[in-house]
């Protein structure tokens, strides 16, 4: 049978010791993914990484795991919107493993639920998904 994602289901993506919850994003916030796009010199060039700055901004909505250099936990800040901050967002994009968050998320927002390194073909290693339920 069929499967879809509510918008109040959550994703809780684990990579390694770190547990990531991930919302759905809605038409309005993919579409502004979608204008990452520009032309340069006579070709369409792709913001990614704006593109993933928009991603985590708009997606993430709890972390488990993190700490700053000093040891302290590190929590999410959000605005008035339930979105991360902006400083949050770029701070989140500092992780050491900002390349497998990335990816897996990226294969997220387009329904791939059998995360796979985009190089090999082969299922990401230290990896784990499940989905949340949270609404009717």
């Amino acid at each position: 049978m069929a499967k879809i994602m509510r918008s109040t289901d959550r994703l809780e993506l684990k990579i390694n010791d770190v547990v990531f919850t991930i919302s759905p994003l809605n038409k309005e916030q993919k579409q502004e993914m979608s204008n990452c796009t520009f032309i340069s010199k006579g070709q369409d060039v792709y913001d990614l990484a704006q593109a993933q700055f928009l991603y985590v901004k708009y997606g993430l909505k709890s972390v488990k795991g993190i700490e700053d250099y000093h040891g302290n936990e590190y929590t999410l800040a959000f605005d008035d919107n339930g979105h991360l901050t902006d400083e949050c967002a770029n701070e989140i994009l500092t992780l050491e493993d900002k390349p497998k968050l990335m990816i897996a998320a990226w294969q997220l927002l387009n329904g791939v639920r059998q995360l796979k390194d985009p190089d090999t073909g082969k299922e990401l290693k230290g990896i784990s998904l499940e989905v949340i339920t949270e609404g009717k």
